[in-house]
């Protein structure tokens, strides 16, 4: 059986930073060797887009466009 960590959330632009924490924890997983994916669910979707992804920057951490481009990169899964 096949054993992915999967990582959900629903924080949106309101929240930049927890909007990002599920994306630097898949980059981390992902650079382990752990199959992952991410699960976006209500204000979470609006990440997807580029103009908004440009535009999030936690607190303390990359902005999303660079976390979302290893995500795409690595090829990790996005479920909306």
């Amino acid at each position: 059986m096949e054993q992915v960590l999967t990582i959900s959330t629903t924080w949106g632009t309101n929240d930049p930073t927890k909007a990002t924490i599920p994306f630097h924890l898949a980059r981390g997983a992902k650079q382990t060797g752990i199959d992952v994916r991410i699960v976006l669910a209500g204000d979470s979707t609006e990440l997807l887009r580029t103009a908004v992804a440009e535009t999030v920057r936690g607190k303390g951490v990359p902005p999303l466009s660079e976390v979302l481009g290893f995500a795409r990169d690595s090829k990790i899964r996005i479920h909306v």
